[in-house]
């Protein structure tokens, strides 16, 4: 569930400038060549982490480095909201393609570290779903939004959808051995190990010395 969502709001974020990109050439004009560039340059960081993504969680760990790469897509998508120029909007889509290339690694490694071989595929094919959601959700989310709302607002709306999965993520996700440890913590002793209060232990040991003098 945790991954799916992440997933999802990747595909939500890569989407916005596309959707927006009318409104958005209101107030920063671009030729549909610059705006071909805004998708290369997304795409050309996104491939490159692709690649370097699984080093860095190999580096981090899942649970780190995945929070560290959506924090860090997350304020690259509210960078968006910021730009007034071509050349910083295209500095934002080279940020947020950085981001979301680590996403698919990390969320690879989560599932491996959960999941035992023979049921890899499923959970592969419930975390994929996300992106079928992101792509769906995004242009009728986007379309209203702008219906009453400027196109710099939704950059930032997006962006808090994917600080707040950090805290999400952060609260509910660890491996299973620290899990496992976490359960051990915080599970209360079970009946017969707690310690007996202390009325109980003086009159144990009171009955056992008038029992061995007798």
């Amino acid at each position: 569930m945790l991954v799916s969502a992440a997933i999802a709001i990747s595909y939500l974020d890569r989407q916005t400038l596309p959707v927006a990109i009318k409104a958005i050439e209101r107030d920063i004009p671009a030729t549909n060549q610059q705006s071909s560039l805004l998708q290369t340059a997304f795409l050309i960081t996104y491939a490159i982490m692709y690649a370097a993504g699984g080093r860095l969680l190999d580096a981090l760990g899942t649970r780190r480095g995945f929070m560290i790469i959506m924090t860090f897509w997350s304020l690259a998508c509210a960078g968006h909201a910021l730009a007034t120029s071509f050349g910083l909007l295209a500095a934002c889509r080279l940020l947020l393609g950085a981001g979301e290339g680590g996403g698919f690694p990390a969320a690879t490694r989560a599932v491996a570290e959960w999941f035992p071989v023979k049921e890899r595929s499923t959970a592969m094919g419930i975390m994929n779903a996300g992106t079928a959601l992101g792509m769906v959700v995004a242009p009728p989310l986007i379309a209203l939004m702008l219906s009453f709302a400027s196109w710099r607002s939704i950059f930032v709306v997006t962006a808090a959808l994917g600080l707040a999965w950090t805290l999400w993520w952060r609260r509910d996700y660890f491996p299973p051995e620290q899990r496992s440890s976490r359960a051990l913590l915080l599970r209360p002793d079970p009946p017969d190990r707690r310690p007996a209060p202390v009325h109980v232990l003086v009159d144990a040991r009171a009955s056992d010395g008038r029992n061995a003098g007798s």
